[in-house]
């Protein structure tokens, strides 16, 4: 009898050691740094393995949470990502077979926002989808799947790069586009007009941070802005972006996403003057009624895997980062 029981605990013992290793060498297969021609057969491997750790039996029926929204975050979502940041399309598609086989619900902004201002009511386990940024492949390959998923989404525009021809790096939307995706449902917001950059934090410009953080070196002036300098270029900048978008969508609220979740005290109470009531960080987490400065939890980059995020979204959204997730100032 002694040693059946021994030969038991050890059986038992040894595969929760496997167990280990796995998950493991799944962690670090995702945190090694990529070796010049080894990063595709690498993430495949890797890709395998998790998706086989978190291979579990859907749960459609079960309430992760109730009166709560969890806001995903993504930036370009593409066939072909053109950088670490960007998620391909098919995880994308991975992510929405996972929720909807998962019993999540997703949501629209006017929803979330009644929730979060006013106490009304959202299904359990809600879901709010945003985008950040305006690329132009949310037109042309985003767009297309989540109206295939009658899934509801945000993107939030930094408006003076619509349909600007000038504008340099990564295309973005049109104004003509826009228009086509918001009479089918999807909702734009403001990403700033022109403030989504980092500006220099002192006089001998050898630090950054984000514009909307506080006073920086202005060219113009060869000098430091003031306070009240400052607090002039943000309030004209994001008074700017509101009137953009009501005379182009006629929206009737007004939301914005902070760039790389950079805000201020004094940035909040000029949001708040404008009427922009609710706002969002890129800082994990979960939101309840009255989290008006939102968490977002980032669902994008190459290193994605959906069904880890769906996971994590069971989970309740803990403040613990995803093995892919970037960190709060790598996102913009």
């Amino acid at each position: 009898m002694k040693h059946t029981f021994f030969k038991r605990t050890l059986l038992i013992m040894s595969l929760l050691a496997i167990l280990g290793i796995l998950v493991y060498e799944a962690r670090t297969i995702y945190h090694t740094p990529i070796v010049k021609g080894t990063h595709r057969t690498r993430t495949a491997n890797a890709d395998r393995l998790v998706r086989h750790l978190f291979s579990l039996t859907p749960t459609p029926d079960k309430v992760y949470y109730q009166n709560k929204v969890i806001v995903l975050m993504y930036h370009e979502v593409t066939k072909i990502p053109p950088d670490p940041g960007a998620l391909k399309l098919s995880n994308l598609t991975r992510q929405l077979d996972e929720m909807r086989a998962n019993g999540f619900h997703w949501i629209t902004m006017k929803e979330y926002t009644d929730f979060i201002l006013h106490k009304a009511k959202v299904p359990d386990n809600a879901v709010l989808m945003t985008f950040d940024d305006g690329y132009e492949s949310f037109y042309t390959d985003t767009f297309p799947v989540l109206k295939k998923y009658h899934v509801p989404a945000t993107n939030f525009l930094i408006t003076s790069t619509i349909s600007n021809p000038k504008h340099i790096g990564i295309p973005k939307l049109t104004w003509d586009q826009i228009h086509q995706m918001h009479a089918e449902g999807i909702d734009f917001y403001s990403h700033t007009n022109d403030e989504h950059s980092y500006g220099y934090s002192n006089t001998t410009r050898t630090k950054q941070k984000p514009l909307l953080m506080g006073p920086v070196y202005s060219k113009k002036l060869g000098r430091m802005e003031t306070e009240d300098e400052f607090k002039q270029r943000i309030y004209s900048d994001l008074d700017m972006a509101n009137k953009k978008l009501f005379k182009h969508l006629h929206n009737d609220q007004n939301v914005l996403a902070f760039p790389y979740g950079g805000y201020t005290k004094e940035t909040l109470e000029i949001c708040r003057s404008l009427g922009i009531d609710v706002t969002f960080t890129v800082k994990r987490g979960i939101n309840s009624p009255g989290q008006t400065n939102g968490y977002r939890v980032n669902a994008g980059g190459i290193h994605n895997i959906p069904e880890v995020l769906v996971q994590y979204m069971k989970e309740g959204a803990p403040l613990r980062p995803l093995p892919f997730a970037q960190g709060p100032n790598e996102a913009s």
